[in-house]
C-alpha cells in the first residue's frame, strides 16, 4: 500500500532528525572518551565556623562549557586535586554532578577565592538521547495524527453520512424505536430509583470506602512522580479545591460509574428489546469480585468500573437512537479519557473499543468495501496514535519528580531469561551495589521466582536488593539483548506469571473486621490527619455489621480464569460468526469481539508486565468479558429481530 505523501515526509523527516541526534550524541560520546579537563574550585558559602573547623560550599568552575557535569546527562570523574592551600582540606559531602563540594578547612577561606584546580574526565550519559528521541517520536505522532484527522475531514466531507439513514436509524443500524406506552415509562423510573436506591446502599455500606493502602496514599497525598498513575493526583487535587479535602472520592469514583454502566445496559436492552427481562442485567452486582472490590478505594478497581461504563455506554448508543449523539460521544470519550490514564497499562483495555467506533462512523457512507476496509485501517492506525499520545505525553507533562516503576520487573525478566543459562553478561557489571554480584542476582531469583520487587523497589528489601534504585543505564537495551539471547528462557519465565496470574481467586474481599481496619502506619496516620475523623477508616454499626456479613458469607466470587476463558469464548464466537455468517454482521458483533479483545488480550499483557502475582492486576478482565458477552447476546437478538421483521412481510 503507497504511503501518503504527507506521510512519507513526516517519516523521512523524523528518521533524518533521529539520525542527526545520533550522529551528535555518537559524536560527543566519542570525543569525552579519555579526555582529562579541568575545573576551578571556588568558596561561595559559608555553612559552619568554629575555631577548630571551617565548613563551606564550593563550586566547581568548568572551563568547556559541554564537557562538565549535568545531572542526568553527563557524570564527571575526578582524578587529581591541586590545592593552592598550604593544607588540603577534607571533603565532607562530595556531589560534582550538581557542581557542588562541600569541604572542611583548619584555617578561614575567603568567600569567591579559588582554592585549587580539579582534573577530571566525563561521560555523556544516554538519558538526553532518549529524552530527544522521545521529543522526536512525540512530535511524530502529532504530526501523524494532524495529517489523519484532515485525512478525516475529507473522508466525511467525500463521503458524508446518508440523511436518511442518519436520522431514521441509531448507531446499530436498527430502525427507530415505537414511541413510549404508560408501562415503558413506569419501568423506565421504576429501573433508575432501583438502581439509584442500590448505588446509594452501597455508598451507605460501605462509606468512605477502605483506603488504607500506601498508594492510594500517595494519590490522597497528591505525590505526583508517577510511580503510581500522575493523573490521579490531580483528578483528587481539583475534587479538594472545589468540594473541600475528604477521603471518600475514590470510593465514588468507582461506585459512580459501575451503577451508571449498569444503568446504560438495563435501558438500553429494555428500549430496544421492551422487555423486562433487561433486569436481569444488574447481575453484575452479585459477582462477589466486583461488588466487594468496590469498597476498595484501589485504582485497580476503578479501571475495570470505568471499562464498564465506557463500553455500556457504547452499546447503549448502538441499541438506542438517541436525541443528541453529539453529547452522548462526548461522554463517552471524557470516560475512555479517564479510564486511560488511571492506570499505567490501561491502553490495552482502552483502545479495542475503537474497532467498532471506528466502523460506526464509516458505516453509511456508500463507501465500497475496498475504501470501506483501507478507511477502516486508517482510523484504527488513528485511534491507536491518539491513545498512545495520551498515555504517554499527559503523564509525563504532569510528572513532578521522577520514578522508576518498570525498574524491578524489567531485572526480574533479565534474570528469569538469563539466570537459566548462568548468563552473567546480562548484568553490566556496573550496575552492582557494593559487595553485590551475579551470584547475589541467582540466589535472589531462584527463591523469588514469582516476585520482582525484592530486585529494585525504593520502600522495601534494602539487604536483598542487589541494584541500587534509580536510573539503570541501558536496562531496556539489555532485557531486549536478553530476550533475544534466551527466549525459550523467558518464555519459560512469562508462562510461570501466566498460570499464576490466571488461575487464581481473586483477593482485595474483606470480611467486616478487616474492613474496619485503621491507619497504624505513620505515612498512613500523617496522609490522613488533615480529613473528617469518621472518613479516616469505615466504621461499621451493628446493622451494617449484619447486612455485611450477610452478603460476604453469601457472596459469589469467580476464579480469574473464568474471566479469561469467557473473553476468549466470546473472541472466538464473535470471529466465527463475522467470517462464516455475513448476515450477522453488525456493529453489535463488532462491539462484542471489541470488549473481548480487550479482555483476553489485557490478560495477556497484564502477564508480560507484571511484577509480582498481585490478583488485583487482573480485575478488568471479568467485567470485560461480562459486557462482551452481553455485547454478544445484543447481537444475537439483533439478527432475531431482523429475521422476523423479514418473515412478516
Amino acid at each position: 500500500m503507497k504511503l501518503d505523501s504527507r506521510i512519507q515526509i513526516a517519516l523521512i523527516t523524523y528518521f533524518l532528525c533521529v539520525a542527526l541526534t545520533l550522529c551528535i550524541f555518537g559524536g560527543l560520546r566519542l570525543a569525552s572518551t579519555d579526555k582529562l579537563l579541568q575545573a576551578d574550585i571556588r568558596i561561595i558559602n559559608t555553612l559552619d565556623s568554629s575555631d577548630q573547623a571551617h565548613h563551606y560550599t564550593a563550586k566547581l568552575i568548568f572551563s568547556n562549557p559541554i564537557f562538565r557535569a549535568h545531572k542526568d546527562a553527563v557524570a564527571i570523574t575526578i582524578h587529581s586535586i591541586e590545592w593552592d592551600l598550604a593544607k588540603a582540606p577534607s571533603f565532607t559531602h562530595q556531589s560534582p554532578d550538581s557542581n557542588r563540594l562541600e569541604l572542611i578547612s583548619q584555617s578561614p577561606l575567603e568567600l569567591g577565592s579559588d582554592i585549587g584546580i580539579l582534573t577530571y574526565s566525563t561521560k555523556i550519559l544516554a538519558t538526553p538521547l532518549q529524552a530527544a528521541l522521545q521529543c522526536l517520536s512525540f512530535a511524530l505522532l502529532l504530526w501523524l495524527m494532524i495529517i489523519f484527522i484532515q485525512r478525516v475531514a475529507s473522508l466525511n466531507a467525500l463521503y458524508p453520512k446518508s440523511t436518511f439513514t442518519t436520522s431514521k436509524f441509531s448507531w446499530g443500524g436498527h430502525t427507530s424505536l415505537a414511541p413510549l406506552t404508560r408501562r415503558d415509562k413506569a419501568f423506565l423510573c421504576a429501573s433508575f430509583g432501583l438502581i439509584v436506591g442500590l448505588f446509594v446502599f452501597q455508598l451507605w455500606l460501605g462509606f468512605p470506602g477502605f483506603h488504607i493502602i500506601g498508594d492510594t496514599y500517595g494519590s490522597i497525598a497528591l505525590i505526583k512522580d508517577n510511580w503510581h498513575p500522575v493523573f490521579i493526583p490531580y483528578v483528587l487535587e481539583l475534587l479538594y479545591t472545589l468540594f473541600g479535602k475528604h477521603l471518600y472520592y475514590l470510593y465514588l469514583w468507582n461506585l459512580a460509574p459501575f451503577y451508571v454502566g449498569l444503568l446504560f445496559l438495563v435501558w438500553g436492552f429494555y428500549l430496544r428489546f421492551r422487555s423486562l427481562w433487561a433486569l436481569g442485567l444488574l447481575f453484575p452486582i452479585f459477582v462477589g469480585n466486583i461488588y466487594f472490590q468496590n469498597f476498595v478505594q484501589y485504582h485497580s478497581f476503578a479501571l475495570p468500573m470505568l471499562l464498564f461504563c465506557a463500553y455500556s455506554m457504547v452499546l447503549f448508543a448502538l441499541l438506542v437512537p438517541v436525541r443528541f449523539p453529539k453529547l452522548l460521544w462526548g461522554a463517552i470519550f471524557v470516560v475512555l479519557f479517564f479510564a486511560l490514564l488511571w492506570r499505567h497499562n490501561a491502553i490495552f483495555s482502552v483502545f479495542p473499543i475503537s474497532f467498532v467506533l471506528v466502523y460506526v462512523w464509516l458505516q453509511d457512507r456508500g463507501l465500497d468495501p475496498k475504501t470501506f476496509a483501507r478507511s477502516f485501517g486508517k482510523g484504527i492506525v488513528l485511534a491507536a496514535i491518539i491513545c498512545l499520545s495520551i498515555a504517554t505525553i499527559v503523564p509525563k507533562l504532569l510528572t513532578k519528580g521522577v520514578a522508576y516503576p518498570t525498574n524491578a520487573t524489567l531485572l526480574h525478566q533479565i534474570a528469569g531469561a538469563c539466570v537459566p543459562a548462568d548468563d552473567a553478561s546480562c548484568f553490566k557489571q556496573e550496575w552492582y551495589l557494593p559487595n553485590k554480584g551475579w551470584e547475589d542476582v541467582k540466589a535472589l531469583y531462584t527463591s523469588n521466582l514469582l516476585y520482582a520487587d525484592v530486585f529494585n523497589v525504593p520502600w522495601a528489601h534494602d539487604d536483598l536488593r542487589p541494584i541500587p534504585h534509580g536510573k539503570i543505564e541501558g536496562l531496556k537495551r539489555q532485557w531486549i539483548l536478553a530476550i533475544v539471547k534466551h527466549p525459550i528462557n523467558f518464555l519459560a519465565h512469562e508462562m510461570r506469571f501466566l498460570k499464576a496470574m490466571w488461575i487464581q481467586a481473586p483477593g482485595w474481599i474483606f470480611d467486616s473486621t478487616k474492613i474496619q481496619e485503621k491507619p497504624t502506619h505513620p505515612w498512613h496516620i500523617e496522609a490522613t490527619k488533615d480529613f473528617p475523623k469518621n472518613e479516616q477508616s469505615i466504621t461499621l454499626s451493628p446493622l451494617q455489621t449484619k447486612i455485611y456479613d450477610f452478603l460476604y458469607t453469601h457472596k459469589l466470587t469467580l476464579n480469574h480464569i473464568y474471566g479469561v476463558l469467557l473473553s476468549l469464548f466470546v473472541l472466538l464466537a464473535c470471529f466465527v460468526l463475522w467470517i462464516y455468517t455475513p448476515k450477522m454482521r453488525s456493529p453489535l458483533l463488532l462491539f462484542s469481539f471489541s470488549a473481548a479483545f480487550a479482555g483476553f488480550f489485557s490478560a495477556l499483557f497484564i502477564v508480560a508486565f507484571t511484577p509480582v502475582t498481585e490478583t488485583r492486576y487482573m480485575s478488568p478482565v471479568l467485567p470485560l468479558g461480562i459486557i462482551a458477552c452481553i455485547g454478544l447476546v445484543a447481537a444475537l437478538l439483533h439478527t432475531k429481530s431482523i429475521y422476523q421483521a423479514l418473515s412478516s412481510k
